[in-house]
């Protein structure tokens, strides 16, 4: 299936927002624009009968700014202080955007021990059910400010596979500053060319996956890897696409360049009730 295919047919879809997609590298402000064309892509889904919760990060980057003097590498206390002051202007812009279409937003942040407790898992569950059912879109991001390094996600690639497998979603779009999986990093070399779809995990797609990271960002290849791999085995099909232009997901749908992850067809009984 192409990756058109799966986003028009999916009936709840995560869409995953890394920060330099989201956080001009120069400012390190939110790229407004952007960010209305991608809540637009949101709202249209949901006209259609379609759901849509957000997994973003940014908030670091956004915080960061009152830390733009220091020449080294921020601690973990001064990431999660950058985190405490950025999620309220991360909030805040996604709130502004989805009022304008007449949605509220809900405000999840997890941590892994969200995800792994029972009890806890099932409550966020049920909040995002709520959430939906009450017409606010659910925007969640990891606690920062709380995880340590033993109950961190550490990127929000597995935060959203998680999130999709623990919501029973029929798919994850993981929007990037790439175009997808390629065999080999074309920023070494210019020939590698990308892999369409993937319907296996095998070592060599393994070996494809790239080491590039961005400033703000705590994941690359591998960790998207580790992401289809989280959302396959939970039968939630995936796609990794370049988000920089705006209206990403109306970008999907119009052939852009992606990489679709297939999974073999399950039983929804076996992911639990939607």
């Amino acid at each position: 299936m192409t990756s058109a295919g799966q986003l028009l047919s999916a009936r709840r879809v995560i869409v995953k927002i890394g920060s330099a997609l989201l956080v001009d590298a120069q400012t390190g402000k939110i790229r407004g624009r952007w960010l209305e064309s991608l809540i637009a892509d949101v709202v249209r889904y949901f006209s259609r009968g379609q759901q849509v919760i957000i997994v973003t990060s940014g908030a670091v980057a956004l915080g960061s700014s009152r830390f733009k003097g220091l020449d080294r590498a921020l601690t973990i206390e001064e990431k999660q202080t950058a985190a405490a002051i950025g999620q309220v202007r991360l909030m805040l812009a996604y709130e502004q955007s989805l009022k304008r279409h007449g949605f509220a937003l809900g405000q999840m942040l997890l941590t892994s021990e969200d995800i792994e407790n029972e009890p806890r898992r099932l409550n966020a569950r049920s909040t995002v059910q709520q959430l939906l059912k009450f017409g606010a879109v659910p925007v969640i991001n990891e606690n920062d400010t709380t995880a340590t390094a033993e109950i961190c996600f550490g990127d929000n690639d597995r935060l959203a596979a998680r999130v999709a497998q623990m919501v029973n979603a029929d798919l994850l779009v993981l929007l990037s500053n790439v175009d997808g999986l390629f065999t080999e990093d074309p920023h070494d070399n210019p020939l590698a060319h990308l892999v369409t779809e993937v319907r296996c995990i095998t070592p060599e797609i393994e070996a494809m996956a790239g080491h590039s990271r961005t400033r703000h960002s705590s994941g690359g290849m591998l960790t998207k890897l580790v992401a289809a791999r989280i959302a396959m085995d939970a039968g939630c099909g995936m796609i990794i696409a370049s988000g920089t232009e705006r209206y990403p997901l109306a970008g999907i749908e119009n052939g852009a360049p992606s990489t679709s992850f297939v999974p073999l067809a399950r039983d929804r009984a076996i992911r639990g009730e939607s």
